[in-house]
């Protein structure tokens, strides 16, 4: 009381707790609005690794062919299994040259991996490039298979499908 008679025109300082609350409140919001669209980037930016992880090793597939009079590492049935060879689960894991021919490639990705990937042969003419993974862990993985056919030397994109979790 003192106080208010020695400084009669001044506002009291600091913020009631209503406005705490608001403020509170108004971040809430904020954060429920901008966490499912964080999650969809997150997921956007895992898919992105597929699409580069296979354009690059489709090119190296040509490019070993190329040099190896149209043969993929392994002979005729091509030998590059399932790497890593760990569950599909969608944690980054190492990419394990040492698996099949994958050595004999030459191509490895930069660090750990999302997904799951594999090479496989239907017919001499006719190779499977398939990558797997669970990226947002709800026990449904998302599988995109590219067949490619052997025309003229050159692997050349013939179909490509996407099966399992669409997020």
């Amino acid at each position: 009381m003192a106080n208010r008679m020695l400084h009669p025109h001044r506002a009291p300082q600091g913020f009631t707790l209503i406005e705490l609350m608001i403020v509170v409140c108004i971040i809430g919001l904020l954060a429920t609005v901008a966490l499912p669209e964080f999650q969809n980037v997150m997921l956007r930016t895992k898919q992105a690794e597929r699409e580069a992880m296979v354009n690059s090793l489709i090119r190296m597939l040509n490019d070993y062919a190329s040099t190896h009079a149209g043969q993929l590492p392994g002979g005729a049935v091509v030998d590059l299994p399932q790497n890593p060879n760990s569950p599909a689960d969608g944690t980054k894991k190492p990419f394990d040259m040492s698996l099949g021919h994958w050595s004999d490639l030459g191509w490895a990705p930069d660090g750990h991996v999302y997904f799951r990937y594999d090479v496989t042969s239907t017919s001499p003419d006719t190779v499977i490039v398939t990558a797997q993974a669970d990226l947002d862990r709800n026990s449904l993985v998302s599988y995109k298979a590219i067949t490619l056919k052997l025309e003229n030397g050159i692997w050349q994109r013939l179909d490509e499908k996407v099966y399992g979790d669409w997020f």
